[in-house]
C-alpha cells in the first residue's frame, strides 16, 4: 500500500443555466466554471474537519496542474465524482486522490488510481447523469488515518425516494472562497432539498436523476465544488444521496437552486452496481 504524505501547488475549477441566461460552457454552468461573488465558496459555509468528513477526498488531475474537483470514498477501491471533472480525458494514471486532510495543499494521503468511466449517458452539453466512478490502483487502497467509507443511497423504487424528503443535506469541498481563491481548509454547508417541480419551473428539464437545493443568498456550493459528496443521515447512518453538479452562473445570487446527481436514481445506481460490484 502506497501512502505518500504531500503538499500540493493546486489549481482550480466547477459548472449551469436558468431559462432565458446566456451559457458559457455548453447547455449548462458546471461548478467549476462558475463565476464568484464577494463571498463566493461554498458559499456561508463553515469550517469542516475531516474527522467529520472521512469520505471527502481531492481530485487531482496532474495533466490539468493539479486539485479541479471533489470526490468522495465509496469502498476501499472506489470513489465517486462528477463526469464533468474528468471529461478531458487525462490518463487515469495522471489522476489522484488526496484523502484525510482537511488543509488541500498539505498533508493526506495520495491514492493513485488506474482506471475511470463516465456513465454512458452523460450529456456534456446538459449535464445529465453528471457522474463518474473511479478506481484506485491495487497497491494504493483507500485507508488510513481519516479515511473512510461512506454508504451510498440504494437503487430507488417506488417507496424509497430519498431525495423526496427536504430535510436538509451537507455538502463539502473547497470552493472558491471570498478573495477568489480556492482556500486551503475544508468547508461544509447544509442546504434544505427543494421541490424537483419547483426546481423544474425555474431550470427546465431537471428530470428525476437530478435533485435540487434551495441555494440562498450567500449560501451555496460554488467553484472547486463539483464532484463533491451531498450526505445526509439516514437511519443513523451517514449516506451520500448525491454529487455537486451544476449552478447558476454567478454563485450565491439566491434566484436558482443548485443542481446535484441522485445516486438512488435506478438508472445510476445500478450502473455504479454494474462498474464497482457495490
Amino acid at each position: 500500500m502506497k501512502k505518500i504524505f504531500l503538499i500540493f501547488v493546486i489549481l482550480g475549477l466547477t459548472y449551469g443555466f436558468p431559462k432565458g441566461a446566456q451559457p458559457r460552457f455548453g447547455g449548462r454552468t458546471p461548478q467549476y466554471l462558475r463565476e464568484r461573488t464577494r463571498n463566493g465558496r461554498i458559499l456561508g459555509g463553515e469550517p469542516a474537519e475531516i474527522e467529520q468528513f472521512p469520505h471527502m477526498l481531492a481530485l487531482l488531475d496532474l495533466r490539468m496542474g493539479g486539485f479541479i474537483c471533489g470526490a468522495s470514498v465509496i469502498h476501499t477501491q472506489w470513489s465517486l465524482t462528477a463526469a464533468h471533472c474528468l471529461e478531458f480525458g487525462t490518463p487515469a494514471m495522471l489522476i489522484n486522490l488526496l484523502g484525510g486532510t482537511t488543509n488541500r495543499i498539505s498533508n493526506g494521503i495520495l491514492f493513485f488510481t488506474d482506471f475511470y468511466t463516465l456513465h454512458p449517458q452523460y450529456d456534456p452539453f446538459w449535464l445529465d447523469f453528471d457522474i463518474a466512478i473511479i478506481r484506485v490502483a491495487n497497491e494504493s487502497p483507500m485507508t488510513g488515518l481519516n479515511v473512510a467509507v461512506v454508504p451510498i443511497s440504494p437503487v430507488c423504487n417506488e417507496r424509497c425516494c430519498q431525495v423526496c424528503d427536504p430535510e436538509p443535506v451537507t455538502v463539502t469541498g473547497w470552493g472558491y472562497n471570498e478573495e477568489g481563491v480556492l482556500p486551503r481548509n475544508l468547508l461544509q454547508l447544509t442546504l434544505p432539498i427543494v421541490n424537483i417541480d419547483e426546481c423544474d419551473s425555474i431550470w427546465s428539464d431537471i428530470f428525476d436523476h437530478f435533485f435540487c437545493l434551495n441555494a440562498e443568498i450567500g449560501r451555496d456550493s460554488c467553484g472547486g465544488d463539483s464532484g463533491s459528496p451531498l450526505v445526509r443521515d439516514v437511519d443513523g447512518q451517514a449516506t451520500q444521496l448525491g454529487v455537486v453538479s451544476f449552478g447558476s452562473t454567478i454563485c450565491g445570487d439566491g434566484r436558482f437552486p443548485n443542481v446535484n446527481t441522485r445516486i438512488e436514481f435506478p438508472g445510476i445506481r445500478n450502473w455504479i452496481t454494474q462498474v464497482s460490484g457495490l
